[in-house]
């Protein structure tokens, strides 16, 4: 019970599927094509502010494509070997990175390799800090702003999500959820699934005592783990 509890704000897996588009139909669109033909010399660069879904989409790719995702704040070394370059947080490339990823540029444009770079950055790119030859490689194919859910979008989410679980909740519930977690659907649903078992498992309506209850059992746990070391052994500290 306890590790289930402590599961409950672990996200889905990201998919294309389960990825809430709001205003984003036409991005979404694009990359549930680029998963059924690939063609050659595809870019696609994705920028948004932090939590609008650019992590989840890229998550999303590399598991259908079974890929490795390349952090921008790791060191990049292009050795032309793959079809497909998943790249993400562009914004933090080092100056040998950035000479790498402009490499690949060029090696998919002479020899087909890689055939797809799908990047995401926290801006634009005319507005990233990074070479101005890599800059403009980065628009040689399409470029989607991503557009992060309104709030009133997030509330129409988690109000069907809940409907479809067969969840009633009240308007001071969704409130509390918008204000006091992340914001991002994956979050906000992870929030949702955690409440729908622990009201389940009390047997009670989900409202805002509930989810204060869950809150303080979950914040109990968590915090007696993170007191559990070889030298304490199983003293625990409580909660204040």
């Amino acid at each position: 019970m306890q590790q289930l509890l402590l599961d409950v704000f672990t996200p889905p897996e990201p998919t294309l599927e389960n990825f809430v588009q709001g205003n984003n139909q036409e991005l979404l669109a694009q990359l549930f094509s680029l998963t059924q033909d690939i063609g050659h010399e595809q870019v696609v660069l994705i920028y948004g502010t932090p939590g609008s879904g650019k992590t989840h989409l890229l998550t999303a790719l590399a598991k259908y494509w079974a890929v490795p995702i390349i952090d921008g704040r790791h060191r990049l070394v292009w050795r032309n070997q793959s079809d497909i370059l998943l790249l993400d947080d562009a914004q933090n490339l080092s100056p040998y990175s950035q000479v790498q990823l402009f490499n690949a540029f060029n090696e998919s444009r002479a020899s087909g390799l890689p055939k797809l770079i799908v990047a995401t950055a926290n801006a634009h790119p005319s507005l990233l800090k990074l070479r101005p030859d890599l800059i403009s490689r980065m628009g040689w194919g399409l470029t989607y702003r991503i557009e992060p859910l309104s709030e009133e979008q997030k509330r129409d989410v988690l109000i069907s999500t809940a409907h479809a679980k067969g969840l009633k909740l009240d308007e001071e519930v969704i409130q509390y959820a918008l204000i006091h977690f992340h914001r991002d659907m994956g979050s906000l649903s992870a929030v949702l699934n955690g409440l729908d078992t622990f009201s389940l498992e009390q047997k009670k309506p989900v409202t805002l005592y509930l989810l204060r209850q869950w809150m303080k059992k979950r914040e109990g746990i968590l915090v007696r783990n993170s007191e559990v070391t070889p030298d304490s052994k199983h003293s625990f500290k409580p909660l204040q």
